[in-house]
């Protein structure tokens, strides 16, 4: 699914599918989808009035707040991120299908080897949460961030460093690929921007980014908007243009938007959310589209059989789990991630929805069909292209983020 909580898919001809699909987003907090994973949730929700939804069974999107451990003792780096209490912990559940998976690969087992009750939070805004943080009080514990936010985040202190020391196996921490284990986040899911067409609207197969430009191709595109990471539009365009992935980064961002200007004319629209990318191609509006993995499969999965897709130059991401400063109960927040890192439990997530394993450990344990899904199987990964998390979050001219220069440069392309 790429980023993404669920949200409905409508088929054309058979209606409208109960099933509700993903919708996550990695952008900067500028109106769109939240920068923290599970994008689109904008409550601002207390831990008490967290553990209060649980109780009403309310509870199923979100954001991560570390609860407990029955045998752990309180470090230093803990402070009033909760209610302290050993017996539980709060976890951020992407929610939908997402969520389910995690409730199924990670919270239910862990509850049953520990003892400790998980308890799903849903995710503020970026922005907000960032100020809970700061404030000393996260009220959220274990949180999904973006690979591309973690080093602000680290920069600006808002992140518990990690304890891999803690950790059953801590040789653990060396078995992350192709995106390492880091001071303050561990890998949690893989996914990838890949091209998606419909054959019968683009008149012949696709096979990469450069396609897309190809004025034989018939049809109208589309790519999500360019001012962030989040859809890794500025590095598609690069790489449409003939860039070698090893040349790719720093990104020359002047480049990039000559080269989108010469496909514009033949965007139907920028996307803003994971949901509208797909419908897009399944309504016949577009013929072919950079959309999250995962978006694309459950399309197919849903009956859109008009759809194709390829790995080729599929930009690879990345979320990470994290600690943020003045959890209450760090040591929980850590034997948690830990128990969601291992091979067995990420094979399992990997079975229920096409996020891939951060540990390739874990394809021992996959069926050969299965990882056809998958961007970090072997035979696929080898094929895309990694997104540098650093290039996105280090400071470029003027003191502002290279994120913050693209949304900047962004927004005067459209405008121009």
């Amino acid at each position: 699914m790429g980023p993404g909580r669920v949200a409905c898919l409508h088929l054309p001809r058979s209606g409208r599918n109960p099933h509700r699909r993903h919708r996550k987003q990695f952008a900067a907090s500028n109106g769109r989808d939240s920068s923290v994973t599970n994008p689109g949730v904008t409550r601002t929700l207390s831990r008490r009035s967290l553990l209060a939804g649980a109780g009403a069974g309310l509870l199923g999107l979100g954001l991560s707040a570390c609860g407990g451990n029955p045998d752990a003792l309180k470090s230093n780096g803990q402070g009033d991120g909760g209610s302290g209490n050993s017996k539980q912990l709060v976890v951020f559940d992407g929610g939908g299908a997402w969520g389910a998976a995690q409730r199924k690969a990670f919270f239910e087992p862990f509850q049953k080897e520990t003892g400790i009750k998980v308890i799903p939070a849903p995710a503020p805004p970026a922005a907000q949460l960032r100020t809970a943080i700061a404030s000393g009080k996260p009220g959220m514990d274990v949180v999904d961030l973006n690979g591309a936010r973690i080093g602000s985040w680290t920069r600006d202190g808002l992140l518990q460093k990690i304890d891999y020391s803690a950790w059953k196996d801590s040789s653990l921490k060396d078995a992350f690929s192709p995106y390492p284990a880091l001071e303050t986040a561990v890998p949690a899911i893989v996914f990838a921007v890949q091209l998606a067409y419909d054959k019968n609207l683009t008149g012949r197969e696709l096979t990469n980014w450069a396609d897309m430009w190809d004025a034989a191709v018939k049809g109208k595109r589309s790519f999500r908007t360019g001012d962030g990471p989040g859809g890794c539009t500025l590095e598609i365009a690069l790489l449409a243009d003939g860039v070698k992935p090893e040349n790719l980064y720093p990104l020359d961002m002047d480049r990039a938007l000559r080269k989108l200007s010469e496909v514009k004319p033949q965007v139907l629209k920028f996307w803003d959310n994971g949901a509208e990318s797909i419908q897009m191609l399944v309504d016949h509006q577009i013929s072919a589209v950079a959309a999250w993995n995962g978006r694309i499969q459950s399309a197919i999965a849903d009956g859109a059989k008009n759809i194709s897709s390829t790995f080729e130059q599929a930009v690879v991401q990345i979320d990470y789990w994290a600690i943020p400063k003045g959890c209450s109960n760090v040591e929980g927040a850590t034997r948690f991630i830990e128990f969601a890192s291992r091979p067995e439990r990420q094979a399992e997530f990997a079975q229920l929805i096409t996020y891939a394993p951060t540990i390739p450990a874990a394809f021992d344990h996959i069926p050969d069909e299965r990882k056809k899904l998958l961007v970090t199987a072997p035979g696929i990964v080898e094929k895309t292209v990694l997104q540098n998390t650093d290039y996105w979050s280090s400071i470029g001219a003027g003191g502002k983020t290279n994120e913050e220069i693209a949304i900047d440069r962004w927004q005067k392309w459209l405008a121009g």
